[in-house]
């Protein structure tokens, strides 16, 4: 089982490594950036809620949090399970356009950098409240 600490430090290297820019990198880049987000999520709903964050709750938990996390990390989800397990997604969704793609891609890698960032400043409240 994964310490909160560690938890939190494995999110921040995820984050960090979630910038690439082949196909397969971007691809990548999305499943770290989410990962990044799930494990920061799972930190602050232990430290702050006392709540288990899965991947079924995440965006709703988030949601309550601050509401418009909710529908972005909804999205960010659909999109980063297409990239990882749909081989035709790039030729399907944007007509064989690799920096098609690879715009899309950056504009979720962005709001996931915000998201991130807003999960973070969330554990540091509770952490310096003591809660």
């Amino acid at each position: 089982m994964i310490e909160q600490s560690e938890r939190l430090e494995l999110a921040a290297r995820l984050r960090e490594l979630a910038d690439h820019s082949s196909e397969a990198e971007l691809r990548s880049s999305l499943s770290r950036s989410y990962y990044a987000i799930y494990h920061a999520a799972r930190e602050l709903g232990e430290i702050g809620f006392e709540e288990k964050i899965g991947h079924h709750n995440i965006a709703g938990f988030l949601g309550m949090i601050e509401p418009q996390i909710k529908e972005s990390v909804e999205e960010f989800q659909r999109f980063r399970v297409q990239a990882d397990y749909d081989e035709t997604l790039v030729r399907r969704k944007f007509g064989e356009n690799p920096e098609l793609f690879r715009t899309e891609v950056m504009r979720q890698l962005e709001e996931g950098r915000l998201v991130f960032r807003r999960i973070i400043l969330e554990i540091e409240k509770h952490r310096s409240r003591g809660v």
